[in-house]
């Protein structure tokens, strides 16, 4: 099982960020944010198991663990801003790269995460002509660009049913002293594997012989928030935002979809299999497993469905 981390009341530097259910706090080995899950979603065992699948896949992503503070449950992640480094949201990034096409990035108060400029071939584009570099690692993506890895993060989009990839919810690490640029890692995937549901409604899916209520009818209704074209009136479903990306990256798309082929029903099943029973029940240890698998099968038969 994955261990539950206990955080203390006695913190270090607590930093309550305004309304937001989370808080930075000190240890001996830098800053942590802890991320408390809402009443009633499963916002801390997604987390989880999305960073468990990017391990899988060789993705770049943010690191989580599960923890509790005051008895509620969440996540615990080290600052992705490693000294000497700024971090700049993707709406910035699409704003400086396209300042007459794309909006400028809004006020606290009047944050829009649907904004239908925000394309993927928009961002593909900038990634790839915005002088940005991959960040160095031993995931073996060494011959990828910045938009060839992105495309891993549309697929793991598509994989996990994340319907949060707004334009702050990628970004980019510039370092201060050299000015270079680097993709950031994943982050921020607790809107996904049906995290929202109830146990009725997850027995249903796994049950119902009304093909609209099972878990098949459900991921296929999983969208994203990018949009093929600006004046489309819906953002792109999840996989048809990932094979989109294939259409202008087909190299990116054949690499990342061979990986997917590496993950079997058991990796699957290791990951979901280690979330403690007290935070995963198994209705939704069952419907999630099921999600993968549907989602899986989906990414690989796209094109011959």
């Amino acid at each position: 099982m994955f261990e539950i981390n206990q955080i203390t009341s006695d913190v270090q530097d607590l930093e309550q960020l305004g309304t937001k259910e989370k808080f930075w706090y000190s240890t001996s080995t830098g800053k942590m944010l802890f991320k408390f899950s809402r009443a009633g979603t499963g916002e801390h065992w997604s987390e989880k198991c999305a960073e468990q699948l990017c391990f899988k896949l060789g993705i770049p992503c943010a690191t989580y663990e599960l923890a509790k503070f005051e008895g509620r449950p969440g996540v615990i992640t080290p600052n992705l801003v490693t000294d000497g480094f700024n971090m700049v949201m993707g709406n910035e990034v699409l704003h400086q790269f396209e300042s007459g096409s794309y909006p400028k990035p809004e006020g606290v108060d009047e944050k829009r995460v649907k904004v239908r400029e925000h394309t993927v071939s928009r961002v593909l584009g900038c990634l790839d002509a915005g002088h940005i570099k991959v960040m160095p690692s031993s995931l073996g993506l060494e011959e990828l660009s910045p938009g060839d890895v992105f495309c891993g993060y549309l697929m793991l989009d598509a994989l996990i049913s994340n319907q949060d990839r707004h334009h702050e919810n990628w970004a980019i690490l510039v370092n201060g002293d050299t000015g270079e640029r680097f993709l950031c890692p994943s982050y921020d995937h607790a809107a996904s594997l049906g995290r929202e549901l109830t146990t009725e409604r997850r027995i249903i899916g796994l049950t119902s012989k009304d093909k609209n209520q099972r878990v098949e009818c459900f991921v296929s209704k999983a969208r994203s928030l990018f949009y093929r074209l600006k004046n489309d009136k819906k953002p792109l479903l999840t996989v048809e935002a990932f094979y989109c990306a294939g259409e202008k990256k087909p190299k990116a798309k054949a690499f990342w979809l061979e990986r997917l082929r590496g993950l079997s029903d058991e990796d699957f099943h290791s990951i979901v299999n280690k979330i403690p029973d007290e935070y995963m029940d198994k209705h939704a240890k069952a419907f999630v497993l099921e999600m993968l698998k549907e989602n899986k099968r989906r990414l690989l038969n796209y094109e011959n469905a």
